[in-house]
């Protein structure tokens, strides 16, 4: 693993909760930092295609940022 994602994970598993230990283990699962033009780490797990993941439904995708109004 590398320095970069190991730095990731710790970060990620410094947290608690539900949505945190799924964050860590589809980091763990899918993220590559040295896939350039890939994008973070979220962003590689939101652009996951294992859908037979039990977590995939539950996989953190981004929401579009803030909605004006």
């Amino acid at each position: 693993m590398s320095d970069s994602k190991d730095k990731t994970l710790e970060k990620l598993r410094a947290k608690k909760g539900r949505a945190a230990a799924i964050n860590a283990m589809c980091c763990m699962c899918i993220y590559d930092p040295d896939a350039l033009g890939c994008g973070s780490w979220r962003k590689q797990v939101e652009d996951c295609t294992s859908y037979d993941c039990p977590l995939y439904e539950y996989r953190p995708v981004t929401t579009g940022g803030k909605q004006d109004g």
